[in-house]
């Protein structure tokens, strides 16, 4: 099934769902993607139960926001990195150095799976990176890169689904290891129960009154078990195949909610049993890291990374349809000829 990109005609790529939709007779329409937001603006070209699953278009916009995220966390009570605020870039290292930080994240406002994220060592290298940042994207002021005080920890996710502002399920897991070392899309997982950030998630998905399915990503420092903030997928996430296979399956529960209502999906979900210490592992996600990790002079850790511990689940490997991780290979392969990475960002994708 081909349609057009949402990043370059909107319009098109609207219509072009929406054709799909009819012509195979789709009865819930579940968005993966970026193109969430996109579809939640057009809500009214998916009637009925097709696009009951559908954000409000304005709360995907707060969280696809890296600065409006923020506030909304911040108001919420969870902690953030603490930001430099700034409007002439040239003074940027001389307030950084006055809030008495020295390592720094640089983040577009948009962007997604590491894309758009920058590290600092100093002060001096994170006003060149966001000087250059500027110039290459054409930002307005109101656009500026956010700059953070760089954290330290473990990455958390905290899934949920919402419907209508009401609370379904949550489902919690540690991240392992991630295609990129400095963070991005996680290759390896454990389900792990952390009621700390549950009660975050629910403290800022509530605040909104959030309907549809989102993930919230937090830093966890293993030492003192204080949490950070990251950010928020609001849509579905790419660990989700650790959720359904440990137990929590978001996606009939969805479907029960659009179907039935959400007391249908409470009382099923009362049933569910949730594995935890269940592990979910990418396959090809771990063989990009280690073909980096070989390039990069480290043949042992890329063998470590092959052959990890215990997996109970993999994202893309299944016996019954062997095929989809041959399609998802023919997939990447010919993103990386194209682009000559490993993780290409699409005009429009970041800014």
């Amino acid at each position: 099934m081909n349609y057009p990109s949402h990043y370059e005609d909107e319009e098109a790529f609207v219509d072009a769902i929406a054709g799909h939709c009819k012509e195979l007779n789709v009865r819930l329409l579940m968005p993966s993607h970026n193109e969430t937001e996109v579809l939640a603006r057009h809500r009214e070209r998916f009637p009925g139960v097709l696009g009951s699953l559908l954000p409000d278009a304005r709360h995907c916009a707060i969280f696809n926001n890296k600065a409006r995220s923020y506030d909304l966390a911040d108001s919420a009570g969870l902690s953030t990195a603490a930001r430099i605020s700034y409007l002439d870039p040239a003074e940027l290292a001389g307030s950084i150095k006055a809030a008495g930080i020295g390592k720094t994240v640089i983040k577009l406002l948009t962007g997604n799976s590491a894309k758009g994220v920058f590290y600092a060592e100093t002060p001096e290298e994170a006003q060149r990176t966001v000087q250059r940042l500027i110039r290459e994207y054409d930002l307005e002021p109101s656009r500026y890169p956010q700059v953070e005080e760089r954290i330290y920890g473990e990455g958390w996710g905290c899934s949920a689904l919402y419907w209508h502002g009401q609370p379904i399920t949550f489902f919690c897991h540690r991240r392992l290891r991630e295609k990129i070392a400095t963070g991005g899309t996680s290759t390896f997982r454990e389900s792990a129960h952390n009621e700390q950030l549950v009660q975050f998630t629910a403290a800022l998905l509530g605040k909104i009154g959030w309907h549809g399915l989102a993930m919230v990503e937090y830093k966890v420092c293993p030492i003192t078990g204080k949490i950070w903030f990251i950010e928020v997928n609001p849509r579905l996430w790419g660990s989700i195949p650790l959720a359904i296979s440990a137990g929590a399956e978001f996606p009939y529960l969805a479907w029960l909610c659009a179907t039935e209502g959400p007391d249908a999906a409470l009382k099923y979900h009362q049933d569910d049993r949730v594995l935890m210490h269940w592990r979910g592992r990418w396959f090809l996600g771990d063989l990009m890291l280690a073909a980096t990790q070989t390039l990069q002079g480290k043949p042992l850790q890329a063998l470590s990374t092959v052959c990890s511990g215990k997996t109970d689940a993999f994202d893309d490997l299944f016996l019954d349809d062997p095929l989809a991780f041959v399609g998802e290979i023919l997939h990447y392969g010919s993103r990386f000829v194209a682009s000559r990475s490993l993780n290409p960002a699409e005009k429009g994708m970041v800014g």
